[in-house]
């Protein structure tokens, strides 16, 4: 098994990255390959919502991202990591799931196994949670 941790935090190093490497530690442990892919660092622009993806299923911005796409793509299940900013994941976490979009169409995401782990003080951990889990439902992950 196959297993990509992404930290959506923009701070390297911090509580969402220890978390992760907890995760693929123990997935290692347990005899699975991991990967992890960190967005501090990188640029990863939003959707620009250009459709472009509809006909040709992938997505036509070239930065960070596109590393990425082939680490999901080779991944049998993704631990999604974020920190919980204003009630939600980081504005780089949200890039990363809005710029999955051109991944509906072929459904490269559906099946992968997928676990979000979310680090916060207070609020905001219910909502997010169920945002996050309800991108793996439309994209199909279980």
């Amino acid at each position: 098994m196959k297993i990509l941790g992404i930290v959506g935090s923009p701070r390297p190093g911090g509580n969402t990255e220890i978390m992760i490497e907890e995760v693929l530690s123990t997935a290692r442990d347990l005899g699975a390959e991991t990967d992890i892919f960190l967005v501090a660092g990188k640029t990863i622009s939003g959707c620009d919502g250009c459709h472009g993806c509809f006909k040709t299923g992938r997505c036509k911005i070239k930065d960070d991202m596109q590393p990425l796409y082939k680490k999901m793509e080779w991944a049998d299940g993704i631990v999604f990591g974020s920190p919980v900013y204003f009630n939600y994941v980081t504005a780089q976490a949200k890039a990363v799931i809005d710029r999955t979009f051109c991944y509906l169409f072929g459904h490269k995401l559906s099946g992968k196994v997928a676990a979000p782990v979310l680090s916060l003080r207070r609020i905001g951990a219910g909502q997010t949670r169920v945002q996050v889990q309800g991108w793996f439902i439309t994209q199909g992950m279980v």
